[in-house]
């Protein structure tokens, strides 16, 4: 313990830096854990953590209240943005450079807010008369708080962080700079006041060192006040962006499903409309044998021939080019059928409508439609395109599986529903609506991509149970 107190200036100096080192090493793992489920490519987020705590250590070696100490603040944020967003494929470039203040924001909140704690502390020790008669005791106590310190820092900033995570749930959605200067605004007030409570620890530092000041940089639960409100603030916006988001979300896919429902409506009318014109077929059909029999009696062939060939296409005509078992599922599979052939796509189906397991015709149209109408669209964008559709009946369940070619791109899943780069308002929400459809019948879908004889496929099974 002597030797501690002889020497204790130089390894106060070694301890506090070890300490902060330490410190900038975890909130650097840190970083990786908040970026990493922003990025598509995970490198993006570990090579920007590596930045990250390269800068901090160099800012931490410079003196406080240096020019460069205040400029590098902001080279950190602008070199971890444009680190992630180059290797994340130039990908939300506004969103990576929220993430970065934001980070940034919560990493000096929180390490503000522990030390205020630490001032408190140190106010109410200096009461005690064993702390001020005993050298032992001072630097006891110097150890332990200190790491103290630095343990509620961390474990602060790693709730905040681990909050906001959970909240921030539309990840890989685009950010737009509207949206990125409505959620910067607030927060400006707190990059302001940083550098003026800088500035104010510098010049009670330099009073301290030139004999101006004799005591401490005292306690402020103001200050204190100010970092904890500052901080509920941080969540709270968040959490009510995507509050916002997830509302506006509802009704897009509200909308979608009501488009669904106008395009099955638009089925039933056609299955209405074909069996009007068979009824009315069949309601003519003595007429047409009259006709038939006279021309044959009167031996004109040539007639005879073109009235049957004519008869026989108004028939072909009411037939549906894939047939099902289901009148609906008829029509809306034949729809897509002519489309992909007017596009040069090639359509297989082998689907039969499971007439025994009280399936509703109106939820398998909305999910025959959502799902050719994404294969169609992502068909139309590759080579030798092609969509294949096959149903399978084991017991009580019913297996529809949707394959189609697609390219090469990497599938990335948010919550189980591929990430698309689409901007367009209401686009997306297909695939939702197939997952709520066979969660409704107990089931749920499998999504995948797979590689047959050099080409991608997408791959969309639907599992019902009846």
């Amino acid at each position: 313990m002597n030797f501690i107190v002889e020497n204790f200036p130089q390894i106060a100096e070694i301890y506090m830096r070890v300490l902060a080192l330490i410190y900038l090493s975890i909130v650097s793992f840190i970083f990786v854990f908040w970026l990493k489920p922003f990025t598509i490519k995970h490198k993006a987020a570990y090579i920007s953590a590596l930045f990250f705590w390269v800068l901090r250590i160099i800012h931490y070696m410079i003196p406080v209240g240096n020019i460069y100490s205040k400029l590098i603040l902001y080279t950190i944020i602008f070199v971890v943005f444009i680190v992630s967003w180059l290797l994340d494929d130039r990908r939300n470039p506004w969103q990576k450079l929220f993430l970065s203040i934001l980070f940034y924001l919560v990493t000096w909140l929180t390490y503000e807010i522990s030390v205020e704690i630490s001032s408190f502390e140190e106010n109410t020790i200096n009461d005690f008369n064993w702390y001020n008669s005993s050298v032992n005791a001072v630097i006891i106590v110097f150890f332990v708080w200190n790491f103290i310190d630095y343990v509620i820092a961390v474990l602060l900033f790693l709730l905040v962080m681990y909050f906001l995570q959970k909240v921030y749930r539309r990840k890989y959605e685009e950010l737009s700079w509207q949206e990125f200067l409505m959620l910067l605004t607030p927060f400006c007030t707190f990059l302001v006041v940083k550098p003026i409570m800088i500035d104010y620890f510098t010049l009670w530092m330099d009073g301290i060192g030139n004999g101006s000041i004799k005591e401490n940089i005292p306690a402020s639960i103001y200050r204190l006040l100010f970092c904890v409100l500052s901080l509920v603030s941080v969540m709270v916006i968040i959490t009510l962006y995507q509050k916002i988001k997830e509302s506006k979300e509802n009704e897009f896919e509200r909308q979608a499903l009501e488009n669904k429902i106008d395009d099955t409506q638009r089925h039933i009318e056609k299955v209405e409309e074909m069996y009007d014109k068979m009824r009315s077929i069949r309601h003519d059909v003595g007429n047409h044998l009259t006709v038939i029999e006279g021309l044959a009696q009167s031996n004109k062939t040539e007639e005879l021939s073109e009235y049957v060939s004519e008869l026989k296409n108004r028939f072909m005509e009411l037939q549906p080019t894939v047939k099902t078992g289901n009148a609906v599922t008829d029509v809306v599979l034949s729809e897509y059928n002519d489309l992909c052939k007017k596009e040069g796509i090639e359509f297989e189906c082998e689907f039969s409508y499971p007439a025994d397991l009280g399936i509703n015709s109106f939820d398998m149209s909305v999910i025959l439609t959502n799902a050719l109408q994404n294969a169609y669209e992502a068909s139309k964008k590759v080579e030798s395109p092609g969509i294949r559709i096959v149903s399978i009946i084991r017991e009580k369940f019913f297996i529809i599986s949707i394959k189609n070619t697609a390219d090469e791109k990497k599938l990335v899943l948010e919550n189980g529903i591929p990430h698309t780069s689409k901007t367009e308002t209401g686009h997306g929400y297909g695939l939702k609506n197939i997952k709520s459809i066979a969660q409704k019948y107990n089931g749920d879908i499998e999504i995948r991509k797979d590689k047959e004889e050099d080409k991608m496929f997408f791959i969309l099974n639907v599992m019902l149970m009846g």
